[in-house]
C-alpha cells in the first residue's frame, strides 16, 4: 500500500500497487509522482520504487501500451450509408461522402486519430445533405408528377 502526492498537492492513499499499475497505464501518475509505502517516513518518486519502476519507459512516462491492452477507438467511416445515399438520393452530394467515409480507416491506420474524426464527421454531414436535397427533389417531383396529370380545364 502506497500514499502519493497528486498534481494539486493533496495527499491519497492509502493505494494498492494494482490500483498505481493501473493509474500508471492510464497517465494519471508518472515516474515523478511523490509516494510514500506503507510503514515508511520516506517519501520518493514511483519510479524509484523496484515494483513500479519497470512500468516507466526511460523518460519517466508509462511505458506504451502493447496492442493487445491498447483500447481499440471506434470511429465509423459512414461507407455504406454514403453509396446508399449516392446511388438512390443524391448523386452529387453522395460523392463527397464517399470520399470523407473512405479516408477515415486510412488516417486510423496511420494513428491519426483526430484526422480519422474529422472524416468521419464530414462524411456523416455529407450523407445527411444528400439524403435531404434526395428526399426534397423527390417530393417536388412527385408533386409535379401529380400536376401534370390532372386534367385542364382550359380553353380548349
Amino acid at each position: 500500500m502506497f500514499n502519493i502526492i497528486g498534481a494539486d498537492g493533496q495527499q491519497y492513499g492509502p493505494v494498492s500497487a494494482e490500483q498505481l499499475r493501473q493509474w500508471i497505464a492510464e497517465g494519471r501518475v508518472n515516474a515523478q509522482t511523490r509516494a510514500q509505502a506503507e510503514g515508511s517516513a520516506e517519501w520518493k518518486p514511483l519510479g524509484q520504487f523496484p515494483e513500479l519502476a519497470s512500468l516507466f519507459g526511460a523518460a519517466g512516462v508509462p511505458a506504451p501500451p502493447t496492442p493487445a491492452t491498447q483500447p481499440k477507438l471506434h470511429v465509423p467511416n459512414y461507407l455504406v450509408q454514403a453509396i446508399l445515399v449516392t446511388l438512390c438520393c443524391c448523386l452529387p452530394f453522395g460523392i463527397p461522402a464517399i470520399v470523407f467515409a473512405a479516408q477515415v480507416n486510412g488516417k486510423l491506420a496511420a494513428g491519426d486519430t483526430a484526422g480519422a474524426m474529422e472524416s468521419s464527421r464530414k462524411a456523416k454531414m455529407w450523407c445527411w445533405i444528400s439524403f435531404g436535397l434526395g428526399i426534397v427533389s423527390s417530393g417536388v417531383g412527385f408533386l409535379l408528377g401529380l400536376l401534370g396529370g390532372m386534367p385542364h380545364k382550359g380553353l380548349y
